[in-house]
């Protein structure tokens, strides 16, 4: 489990928590392919996550989409994930980013996947923040950010998890950070803002290397496979190499 440091408890209620998956990505250095899609014994890492997000207790969920949405679309689909997609095929992190925190602003944001209304004096949910390609994420790490982020001090506004000196995902902004991000250029993002207020920022200290690890360069799909063998990693067609 991971090592967290102390916080003191907060009077208010906590907020609930709607997450985004931003799988905009290209996957150049995985030779252009959707890394969303990768599978691990059959299932991709999308579902693998969505079922650590909602074991967790969050909901809703959706996913930012870019390229690649003739495999990625049916997958959100049938996870029963809201989708946003860009409207140009070359995206950065900023851009889905600032589409995530648009969408999120959104009326009816609140709403699950039933699509019903959320109450009129509900309170508005926190966003959590996570990279869709994170293969050994699941729902007690996810768990424990929470419950840190729950019992955060007076005062903080954004968390995110900090493994051997090194930023990791998810990161979890409060209603009121999301609205300040909203505000800030076109060309700003969440870094941006997190490097503006560092007083806002909990760090949630671990040693669980799931936080910090996720799936660039070939090297690392090598260092997946080894560590799942004998369990098939594959690409799904049209994306499986020759």
């Amino acid at each position: 489990m991971p090592t967290q440091t102390s916080a003191p408890a907060t009077a208010q209620v906590p907020a609930p928590v709607a997450a985004t998956i931003l799988a905009a990505g290209l996957g150049r250095r995985l030779g252009g392919r959707p890394k969303a899609a990768l599978q691990i014994g059959g299932r991709s890492l999308l579902e693998r996550l969505v079922d650590a997000l909602r074991a967790a207790g969050i909901e809703p969920i959706r996913i930012v989409l870019g390229p690649y949405t003739e495999t990625l679309l049916p997958l959100a689909q049938r996870c029963g994930l809201q989708v946003l997609a860009h409207d140009r095929p070359e995206t950065g992190l900023i851009d889905s980013q600032r589409l995530a925190i648009q969408a999120h602003l959104a009326p009816g944001q609140a709403q699950g996947r039933d699509r019903s209304p959320a109450p009129a004096q509900a309170q508005a949910p926190d966003l959590l923040l996570v990279l869709a390609d994170l293969p050994w994420l699941q729902a007690d790490h996810v768990r424990a950010l929470l419950e840190h982020w729950q019992r955060r001090a007076a005062g903080i506004e954004a968390q995110m998890p900090l493994v051997a000196g090194v930023r990791g995902h998810p990161v979890l902004l409060s209603w009121q950070a999301v609205g300040q991000i909203a505000a800030l250029r076109p060309d700003a993002g969440i870094r941006d803002w997190l490097k503006d207020h560092p007083g806002l920022i909990g760090p949630f200290i671990s040693q669980q290397r799931a936080y910090i690890t996720d799936l660039d360069t070939a090297t690392d799909l090598a260092a997946l496979e080894q560590a799942v063998w004998p369990e098939p990693v594959r690409w799904p067609a049209p994306w499986d190499p020759p």
